[in-house]
């Protein structure tokens, strides 16, 4: 446990709520430890989130999760709900992903919404792309009163960018137009996570054919986790 993260429960514990910022730079460099054993036989949930806005620290709020989880990098169940954000969702992002203020009025707040996702996720290594957005999303809403999210997080974008340094382009759509996977539903969250785990089989076989053979290779020779935790304090 980092030391920033260390005073911000320290804060907490004695009444002193930190900032949102303050909680971010604490919680940004905190990882959970990977689990051993060959990469290939890992546990995995692969996610994506909507979200109001681009500025999670800065109040943009959770508005969608969809899941897949794999088994011997096969799909085997799924998960999806949306959330009501309790604020307006600006007319920019509607455009984006398409979830209106009316399409949300019903469904749960982040609080109900990331318990269901992590009774489904259980114990598994999440993974996203650009998970370094992904998770802050999920620790602001955190910080604004939904459970922790105890699980490790790998990131699809970072492995992405040291499997293949010299290609220009490592956005979700760049992969799949590369790889040929078509993605069902762009800009909604289960379609996004659906297209990014079948990279992340993909990913893993390559990293595997270079001699990685366990998550805590994968993280070091990728710089994965400290790629995470840089990018975090941007959002």
């Amino acid at each position: 446990m980092s030391g920033l993260f260390r005073r911000a429960l320290s804060a907490v514990a004695n009444g002193m709520k930190p900032s949102a910022r303050e909680f971010l730079r604490a919680r940004a460099h905190f990882h959970a430890p990977l689990p051993d054993g060959p990469i290939a036989a890992q546990r995995y949930v692969v996610f994506d989130l909507e979200s109001t806005g681009l500025n999670p620290s800065g109040g943009d709020r959770l508005l969608s999760i969809g899941a897949i989880r794999l088994r011997d990098t096969m799909p085997a169940e799924r998960f999806s709900t949306l959330v009501d954000p309790g604020r307006p969702i600006p007319p920019e992002s509607i455009r984006y992903h398409g979830i209106t203020d009316e399409a949300v009025r019903a469904a749960p707040r982040a609080p109900e919404a990331i318990a269901a996702f992590l009774d489904f996720a259980g114990g598994d290594v999440l993974v996203a792309h650009n998970a370094a957005f992904d998770r802050t999303l999920l620790f602001m809403e955190e910080f604004h009163g939904a459970p922790a999210i105890p699980n490790p997080f790998l990131c699809s974008l970072a492995l992405s960018r040291w499997l293949d340094p010299e290609e220009p382009d490592h956005s979700l759509d760049g992969l799949c137009g590369r790889a040929g996977i078509v993605i069902e539903g762009r800009h909604e969250a289960l379609g996004d996570a659906e297209a990014t785990a079948a990279l992340w089989v993909q990913f893993l076989a390559r990293a595997a054919a270079r001699g990685v053979d366990n998550l805590q290779e994968l993280s070091r020779r990728s710089r994965m986790q400290h790629a995470i935790s840089a990018t975090a304090e941007h959002f």
